[in-house]
């Protein structure tokens, strides 16, 4: 663990519950807490019920700052970055088995569970007696995922584009459970890198893939796209031939198959 996590842990002490702002559902601010459940491969591990706004807002505005503030000594605690979602059991497990008030919550039903961290983590320490601050970057934590890193090339925004057109107009037809699997697979590889690559180009018309999807719910389509993110890893796209590549059912079978 290094000397940044330590002094962040020492800060929070016993109960380490800092405040999320987030961009509400409205377009309001919004003020949630968020106890640290443990840390592991250098991240700060939080949760949320799948069930409860804090999670969609998130969902919708990974962009987070989280606060604390300890009153004795007048220090102020800022962590900011981008929320990261993962579904990996072995990494819920842990945060529930770290965490009284989510295992009292949701012990009985951890499918309910999501843990998050966060990416290009920023921490700032204020002391507001005498003005003094210590700033620090976390980073992202090397061995967890954190998914795809899109190079912005209009080269690669109409491979994509074109993709998800393709898809439209394709008819797909699954005349078994294990064709029907493979196609929402497939499905949610292009939702993943589309949601992606609407981050980089926030006006790209991603509706042509969210129309043809056979997802039946937004709980099959999440689950889907966690899928394809797990199977794909952290994987740098930087051409056309890597959204080929990914985005190929053969490719996202053997992934299946090495897993």
């Amino acid at each position: 663990m290094n000397g940044e996590i330590e002094k962040i842990l020492a800060f929070l002490g016993d109960e380490p519950v800092l405040y999320a702002a987030t961009e509400g559902f409205d377009k309001r601010p919004n003020v949630h807490p968020a106890e640290l459940c443990c840390v592991s491969e250098g991240a700060l591990l939080f949760t949320a019920a799948k069930c409860d706004a804090f999670y969609g807002e998130l969902s919708l505005h990974p962009l987070v700052k989280l606060c604390a503030y300890d009153r004795e000594s007048g220090v102020v605690l800022n962590i900011s970055g981008k929320a990261v979602f993962t579904e990996d059991k072995a990494v819920i497990s842990k945060c529930i088995g770290a965490c009284r008030s989510v295992r009292e919550a949701w012990g009985h039903d951890p499918g309910m569970v999501i843990a998050w961290f966060l990416k290009d983590a920023a921490c700032e320490f204020v002391n507001m007696k005498d003005g003094t601050r210590e700033v620090f970057e976390l980073g992202t934590p090397e061995n967890m995922l954190t998914g795809i890193r899109m190079k912005k090339d209009r080269e690669l925004r109409d491979r994509l584009a074109a993709i998800m057109a393709e898809r439209e107009s394709a008819e797909v037809t699954a005349e078994s459970e294990e064709e029907l699997f493979t196609q929402k697979l497939y499905d949610g590889a292009v939702m993943y890198f589309a949601e992606t690559a609407k981050e980089l180009w926030p006006r790209m018309d991603i509706r042509p893939i969210e129309r043809s999807a056979l997802f039946e719910t937004y709980d099959e389509r999440e689950r889907f796209v966690a899928l394809a993110k797990k199977l794909i890893g952290n994987t740098a796209v930087d051409k056309p031939e890597d959204l080929t590549h990914w985005l190929n059912r053969e490719t996202l079978e053997s992934r299946m198959r090495e897993n």
